[in-house]
């Protein structure tokens, strides 16, 4: 079961100037300066800080912990209890940390240090745009713990699942394939279980397996503000 943390709250940041000052993400120190139009705008290199509690009841023996950032602009060093765990480049996509073997005992505190740059470089794209390329953790922070086996969280920020419906013009039936990648120690053991729901939440198909193709009779076409109908596709292991 995937339980979250929310870190947003109670960061020290230390600025341009040097100075440290409170505040919670998302957060950018070019709030003002790159809108100005004072030829002040700052690039650089600027500091988070914060601590946080290792979760009651946390087992690294049995449990895995990621940090979870879903937005930092342009590039971040992340250290937590003393330890330099990423360095990521990419301001505008989510990346997770694994935290599981540094983390303090259940129910003690945690020192994250999150050193984030948005100087003019030439690895993180765009280059080059008619907008301010604000620095900061602009996106939400969170603590996640899950089984030791669970669906892959490392691989790009991905979800560990990839859903791909086909179906043919005039055809009232789809075809749904559901991918998953399963990470730890009992990953060639367990079972996955898929289902695809309808918009009312029930169940209209359902498979096991990593590698599932689901028939979706009478398919419910989504057809934009007209008629947004979504299903959704559900992955559970076993």
């Amino acid at each position: 079961m995937r339980c979250y943390t929310d870190l947003d709250k109670g960061w020290e940041f230390t600025g341009p100037d040097g100075s440290t000052s409170s505040v919670d993400v998302p957060h950018t120190w070019n709030a003002l300066d790159g809108q100005d139009g004072g030829n002040d705008y700052w690039r650089g290199t600027c500091t988070y800080r914060r601590s946080f509690k290792t979760p009651e009841g946390f087992d690294a023996s049995l449990q895995a912990a990621y940090l979870v950032f879903d937005g930092v602009n342009a590039s971040a060093d992340v250290t937590v209890n003393g330890a330099e765990l990423c360095h990521h480049d990419g301001g505008y996509s989510t990346f997770r940390v694994n935290v599981t073997d540094v983390l303090a005992e259940a129910g003690a505190s945690n020192e994250l240090v999150v050193a984030v740059d948005n100087s003019v470089n030439d690895r993180v794209y765009p280059q080059k745009a008619d907008f301010t390329f604000y620095g900061g953790i602009y996106r939400d922070v969170k603590l996640l713990t899950v089984s030791s086996t669970h669906f892959a969280l490392e691989y790009y920020g991905g979800p560990g699942i990839a859903v791909t419906p086909k179906i043919e013009d005039g055809a009232a039936d789809a075809d749904v394939e559901i991918r998953t990648w399963i990470e730890g120690p009992e990953k060639e053991i367990v079972q996955v279980k898929v289902r695809i729901l309808d918009a009312d939440g029930a169940c209209v198909a359902s498979g096991t397996g990593t590698d599932v193709t689901l028939m979706l009779e009478g398919a419910h076409r989504w057809d934009g503000l007209k008629d947004p109908y979504l299903y959704t596709a559900e992955a559970e292991l076993l």
